[in-house]
């Protein structure tokens, strides 16, 4: 089964969620001492610390995208590339048996441009086979092996290119999926330790607790505060 694509928690895009864990530190490091008092180790506040710049520089999903993107164009260009030589030699095949006579037929099919891209790969290769098996017949107008070679070579580039893609997709897929889960994350240490710290200055310094609010989405409870000896 395949892994779905997990759900974002935060309710802000991944860029506002990255620069509200920047923003943050300045107040965890201002209050780190105090803030050991509600759970809050020195090691928590690093942990944050360290989540947020490698989180910075992870590949947002633009990055991701665009690579993408780029590989389905060339893979475009590359089947184009194919469609137009095998067209070139179905031409010349045509000129000595028109399309609907069963000679023509017996090289594949005749309209490269409709055909999914497994199917035009399977054209390609009946077309390099048959026009070899003919050549002698065909020569004489045009047919050479020097366009089944091309034929030949352009299918072998055309298949290389969707295996790029397929990859293309995985990666983006996978990067997508591992961005989420550790913006996932983030977003869960950074409401814990906003809800510490406005729970600590509330009462006492209503501008500091400003600086511990997170915006919109689900409040995580403050960690409680550990017991003392009495």
């Amino acid at each position: 089964m395949l892994d779905k694509t997990p759900i974002a928690e935060y309710p802000s895009t991944q860029a506002a969620l990255w620069q509200r864990s920047l923003d943050l530190q300045t107040a965890l490091t201002r209050d780190a001492a105090l803030l050991a008092s509600r759970g809050i180790t020195a090691a928590r506040i690093q942990q944050f610390i360290d989540d947020t710049a490698e989180f910075g520089e992870m590949d947002p999903d633009t990055v991701v995208q665009q690579e993408g993107a780029t590989v389905t164009a060339e893979k475009e260009a590359v089947r184009t590339a194919l469609e137009t030589a095998m067209q070139e030699a179905l031409g010349i095949i045509g000129a000595q048996d028109p399309p609907r006579t069963a000679r023509y037929k017996r090289f594949g099919a005749s309209n490269v441009e409709n055909l999914s891209d497994a199917k035009l790969h399977l054209a390609a290769t009946m077309l390099v086979k048959q026009g070899r098996k003919y050549l002698a017949e065909y020569a004489g107008v045009g047919l050479t092996e020097a366009m089944l070679a091309a034929i030949e070579s352009q299918n072998a580039d055309f298949v290389e290119s969707l295996t790029d893609r397929k990859e293309a997709e995985s990666t983006r897929t996978g990067a997508t999926r591992a961005r989420i889960l550790f913006a996932n994350g983030l977003y869960q240490q950074l409401v814990r330790l906003c809800a510490a710290g406005e729970a600590y200055w509330k009462l006492t310094d209503a501008t500091k607790a400003a600086e511990y609010v997170v915006d919109a989405g689900p409040r995580l409870q403050p960690l409680p505060t550990p017991s003392g000896p009495s």
